[in-house]
């Protein structure tokens, strides 16, 4: 565990790995990720879409057809659902409308992740009416210098503008949904400007801030620091942070760490808690292919274009899955496990082998 958590603070990263929603039933048990295409209009420096393999590869959406199929089967069982994995959801033109199967399907809790450049008033209308939970905006600075450094691409300007946007015409409907949450990935390009980041995030007067490291993404143009004057500026950021939240409300939703430290949680017994996903996670890809979990590199073990969830859900492969994370107890430690990845992906490439999937036949 990471050596600067002291026992709130393990308690707190406890709650925040084994979150599966607000109130996981045997009815609505499963958690959904599902990417809507495998297209970005940016190429932020520590994303995978600055990989320059990425230019070559053909563009596509999840076929509406399909989503609409694949929303009627995994929705109603769903407690948690998140309508984008790596990619920018708003590339897919009918992107809002699609906001409105998770009405139509009465899920509890669901996210969007965004950055924020694409989003207009009709899709904010959309997106009000959709009852989604959460939508997250990628702001990876505090100034239009250091983010249009990091997030090539994007225009500092239209992003605040587009934030602020969606948080007045809540307020003007006074409405408290969706709740608004900033992600920030601290970078050796931002990490002196913290301060002007949390600037910004109160003038924004976000709900929620989520702030971590980089972390390998294919070949992206940033990889994770082995500097260690780097991670001395993360433990300062990760008090600054802490004081922030404290003195405005803004709740801290992620856990910034020290990357080169593992994360091992335990019960109050002392059992080690291990990873559940194969029993609470679908992953699903736009090209319909299902994983346990967002960053699989391994073969799927379905594909919900082709197959029901019923038959995948209780498939040898998936069956197959479960008994081996039962016989190797995999932590709750995501960016260290090794078992999601192929035994010819060494380096971790699971970025580009999600994109370079070929679209629905």
């Amino acid at each position: 565990m990471p050596e600067y958590c002291d026992a709130n603070e393990l308690d707190e990263l406890r709650r925040k790995l084994l979150w599966r929603g607000p109130s996981p039933s045997t009815d609505r048990f499963l958690s959904v990720f599902m990417d809507q295409n495998n297209k970005c209009n940016l190429r932020c420096r520590m994303c995978g879409f600055s990989d320059p393999r990425v230019a070559a590869l053909a563009k596509y959406d999840l076929p509406r057809w399909a989503y609409d199929r694949i929303a009627s089967e995994l929705f109603p069982r769903a407690n948690y659902v998140c309508l984008s994995l790596m990619t920018e959801p708003f590339m897919t033109r009918d992107f809002p409308e699609r906001l409105t199967a998770l009405r139509t399907y009465g899920v509890p809790f669901s996210d969007v992740i965004t950055n924020g450049t694409l989003m207009s008033e009709e899709a904010i209308a959309i997106i009000l009416d959709s009852s989604l939970t959460r939508l997250i905006v990628s702001i990876d600075g505090g100034t239009k210098e250091i983010f249009e450094t990091v997030r090539p691409g994007a225009n500092f300007e239209r992003v605040v503008t587009n934030f602020t946007l969606l948080r007045t015409r809540r307020h003007e409907r006074s409405a408290t949904l969706p709740r608004l949450r900033i992600n920030h990935v601290l970078s050796e390009l931002n990490i002196d400007h913290f301060d002007d980041f949390l600037e910004l995030v109160e003038l924004l007067q976000a709900e929620e801030v989520a702030v971590r490291t980089v972390s390998r993404m294919s070949e992206a143009a940033i990889q994770e620091s082995s500097d260690p004057v780097f991670w001395d500026k993360v433990r300062s950021a990760r008090v600054k942070l802490a004081a922030f939240c404290q003195r405005t409300a803004v709740v801290d939703a992620a856990f910034l760490r020290d990357r080169h430290s593992m994360i091992d949680l335990f019960t109050d017994t002392g059992e080690k808690l291990i990873c559940r996903t194969p029993w609470t996670t679908i992953a699903v890809h736009p090209n319909g292919d299902v994983y346990p979990c967002m960053a699989w590199s391994r073969p799927p073990v379905g594909n919900l274009t082709r197959q029901t969830f019923d038959e995948i859900w209780n498939s040898a492969p998936l069956n197959a899955l479960r008994d081996e994370f039962e016989r190797e107890r995999p932590g709750l430690d995501c960016l260290n496990c090794t078992i999601r990845r192929a035994a010819n992906d060494p380096d971790d490439d699971f970025f580009y082998r999600k994109l370079a999937v070929p679209a629905v036949a």
